[in-house]
């Protein structure tokens, strides 16, 4: 089931990111430069845990993965070359479920795509 997931996300991150206007990219690649610079300075957010392992599952990532003074849309441009949008609702990319979250849930309220952001084979959120 989970490799039926990771394929159908992936295709539909492709579709939806890879095919929109390069401006369009430049732009959210900006903010989230200018996001990831200003939770960079110092005391500009809450330092990190000492330890983002304690308490979880083997193999499971969730939103605690995630460092505070990067933001993970920073982590999906580095990681897979996707700029995404910053400090928006979440829209799922199979089936367009809009979620107001900004952080993705673990599956799509909708269709019940797993999220790419809980496939750490995608993306993984503790480097």
């Amino acid at each position: 089931m989970a490799d039926v997931d990771e394929e159908k996300i992936k295709v539909a991150l492709k579709k939806k990111y890879e095919n929109r206007d390069e401006e369009v990219t430049q732009y959210w690649a900006k903010k989230i430069d200018e996001e990831f610079k200003r939770r960079s300075k110092k005391n500009s957010i809450a330092d990190d845990p000492a330890d983002y392992a304690k308490g979880k599952a083997l193999g499971v990532q969730n939103p605690g993965d995630c460092s505070y003074k990067v933001p993970w849309q920073k982590q999906m441009l580095d990681q897979y070359g996707v700029a995404m949008p910053i400090n928006s609702p979440y829209r799922c990319p199979v089936c367009g479920f809009v979620s107001m979250l900004d952080f993705p849930p673990e599956r799509c309220f909708r269709c019940h795509t797993l999220s790419f952001a809980h496939m750490n084979k995608l993306i993984n959120f503790k480097n």
